[in-house]
């Protein structure tokens, strides 16, 4: 039976990172903490948590041919460009970057910090090859130009091109179009509390991002409830999925083992593994990400539409009875 974990080396297993832990590396005065990699997700995806200081200055102007690209800001500002605008990320807002678009970001508070997942997998390796390990408990004193000299053989060998002829656009509101998920594929920047937003049983799912606009790569949404809301303990045939917390506190179990997951740590939860959440804070929410199958669509499908962003811890909704329903998704009930 998998029992989570306190490191990402064991490929495919079910395990636990706490706040500040993963690999860690220095990247140009940015510190990269690598979550899960491309041997932990099945190949779906990187997962890393990126903090940094005041930017000397943004990273280059790059594009990848087949990397899909997001930050979900958690502290701090971000500012991102992407084919030729650019914004203004603050907490709970998040960007995405489809394949041969030119993109770039760059922290513009004292500190800035976003969660990122790159699909699919493999990408995330480029932090260790052109970085250095970070073992130090805060942030470089201050970081430093990129030495290209260094980072060439790095960037060559994971497909980064860059392109120094774009120039920097210069930051503009989005209020008028930031506020809902496209119609089609395309790169867009969503303001926070913003997305699909479905309730069932005391929850309240927002995605972000769907599997129909970054070509079945990923799904990504926030989950959010109030103290006592649960999601009994369900499995996933195919699906990945990874889980970040992003405030208050969650009972999560594991293969039966139940762990208190606090603001910042993260869990990854492989295909076949059983796993059950129970927020015993006050509220809690967190991020999902699934990549190799639609198994977090069962929140669309049994969830209720809804404008507000709230959730109703008295909408008489029992989850798992609701899970015996036949879905489509792939996912199941464990008991």
């Amino acid at each position: 039976m998998t029992q989570p974990q306190t490191s990402s080396a064991s490929k495919a297993a079910a395990y636990i990172l706490r706040q500040g832990e993963g690999e860690t590396y220095n990247v140009a005065g940015q510190i990269i903490r690598v979550l899960a990699g491309c041997d932990e997700t099945n190949g779906g995806y990187g997962a890393v948590v990126c903090e940094a200081t005041l930017d000397r200055q943004p990273i280059p102007l790059h594009f990848h041919e087949r990397e899909h690209d997001t930050w979900f800001c958690t502290r701090g500002r971000l500012r991102i460009w992407a084919n030729g605008l650019s914004r203004i990320l603050t907490e709970g807002d998040f960007a995405y970057v489809r394949p041969y678009d030119v993109h770039s970001y760059q922290s513009v508070a004292p500190r800035t910090q976003f969660f990122g997942i790159v699909a699919p997998g493999g990408w995330e390796g480029f932090f260790e090859s052109a970085g250095s390990p970070w073992t130090e408990p805060g942030l470089p004193p201050q970081n430093h130009p990129f030495d290209f000299a260094r980072m060439g053989m790095s960037m060559e060998r994971y497909r980064i091109m860059r392109v120094p002829e774009q120039v920097y656009a210069e930051a503009s509101s989005g209020d008028g179009i930031d506020c809902v998920l496209p119609d089609t594929p395309c790169s867009y920047v969503l303001q926070a509390g913003h997305g699909k937003r479905r309730r069932l049983a005391g929850h309240l799912s927002t995605q972000i991002l769907a599997p129909a606009l970054c070509d079945g790569q990923v799904d990504m949404r926030t989950i959010e409830a109030g103290r006592g809301a649960t999601q009994p303990a369900l499995m996933h045939e195919t699906t990945h999925v990874t889980l970040y917390v992003l405030e208050g506190q969650l009972s999560l179990s594991l293969n039966g083992r139940t762990e208190t997951l606090q603001t910042g740590d993260f869990a990854n939860i492989p295909a076949g593994t059983v796993y059950a959440t129970s927020v015993i804070s006050g509220t809690a929410r967190w991020l999902l990400s699934a990549a190799n199958g639609n198994g977090l669509a069962f929140w669309d499908e049994l969830g209720t539409p809804t404008e507000e962003f709230t959730f109703s811890p008295a909408d008489g909704e029992d989850l798992a009875q609701r899970m015996r329903t036949d879905l489509a998704a792939d996912v199941k009930r464990a008991d």
